[in-house]
């Protein structure tokens, strides 16, 4: 019960944290915007460097190694270019918020690798930031006792490097573009959790006996996996299809019948994956949490990890035409 109220009592104060930014960035049009992207890249290294830490090097390599977060946020560089003759309605409008169809764009232009058009390469941001994990981690191989420790380490570096920023990248435009969307996000999850939890506190291990994943967290079992996947289903047809049923745009994430097929399928799962996935690599790492930030969480990472799934899961939804 104790650690509980703990946990209860942390989360509230992070989102009494966090909450403001999610409002600065929406309503204050151009400055919120700015404020937005700063809280965001801050959020990105502190969750980033809370992961590679444990990756055995010395403090200097991992300050060089998280440094290449921004990478991911600075390109592609034209998605920051505006004109006069050529406007960039995400930087220069002053309504508040985007369409549906806006949004998409803007994931399409800033998130999904998009060729840059100013240095004409294609997975700029990719390309440098393995180029320089890779050279950091082979100058310091004879840190590590074994080639399979190296490349665990190596891999679980090179991965958050690139999935942290690059889900949080999707948050801030998601942001920007529609509170409603982001709200969806994050609600996808903790439904799905508590359906999670409450299936199997009840059912737990009665039906199937075997753990969902003995290896990675013994004490889920699919009893509690199905039922948070059939709850979640259920939130995500309910909050993620509500614009289209009642054609109110405020509402409006899913645009058409083939989206909503995958959001049903994939999102549910995608929120197990997503700490399951965490999971693993902490065990891997031999840590039970990222860090302390948090009492009785961890850290950012513990807290968001299957946010982070479903918000990469969403954008990519979002595409299907």
């Amino acid at each position: 019960m104790k650690n509980i109220k703990l946990r209860a009592t942390s989360v509230t104060i992070l989102f009494m944290v966090i909450l403001p930014f999610f409002f600065i960035t929406y309503f204050l049009k151009v400055p919120g915007k700015s404020v937005g992207i700063v809280f965001y890249l801050v959020f990105s290294l502190w969750a980033g460097y809370e992961i590679i830490k444990h990756n055995q090097l010395e403090r200097w390599a991992n300050i060089l190694l998280i440094s290449l977060v921004s990478i991911v946020w600075i390109f592609p560089l034209d998605w920051y270019q505006t004109s006069a003759t050529n406007p960039n309605a995400f930087w220069d409008t002053s309504q508040t918020g985007l369409s549906v169809e806006s949004l998409v764009d803007q994931l399409r232009k800033g998130v999904f690798f998009k060729r840059d058009s100013i240095s004409n390469i294609g997975f700029l941001s990719l390309s440098i930031t393995y180029i320089f994990v890779t050279i950091i981690f082979l100058v310091n191989i004879k840190k590590y006792a074994s080639l399979k420790t190296f490349f665990k380490s190596y891999f679980i570096s090179l991965f958050t490097l690139i999935f942290v920023p690059w889900f949080l990248k999707i948050l801030f435009i998601v942001n920007v573009a529609n509170l409603y969307i982001l709200f969806c996000i994050f609600i996808i999850p903790m439904a799905s959790d508590t359906a999670a939890y409450f299936g199997g506190k009840f059912l737990g291990k009665k039906i199937i006996k075997r753990s969902l994943a003995p290896r990675i967290s013994p004490n889920k079992s699919w009893e509690g996996a199905i039922s948070g996947y059939i709850f979640g289903a259920l939130f995500v047809f309910i909050a993620m299809y509500l614009g289209k049923i009642t054609k109110d745009s405020r509402f409006l994430v899913l645009i058409n019948i083939r989206q909503l097929i995958a959001a049903l399928i994939i999102l549910p799962l995608a929120s197990q994956i997503g700490d399951l996935a965490f999971s693993g690599i902490k065990r891997l790492l031999n840590i039970k949490d990222f860090s302390n930030l948090i009492p009785g969480h961890g850290g950012l990472m513990d807290r968001f990890d299957s946010v982070s799934f479903v918000a990469v899961s969403t954008a990519i939804i979002m595409l299907i035409k």
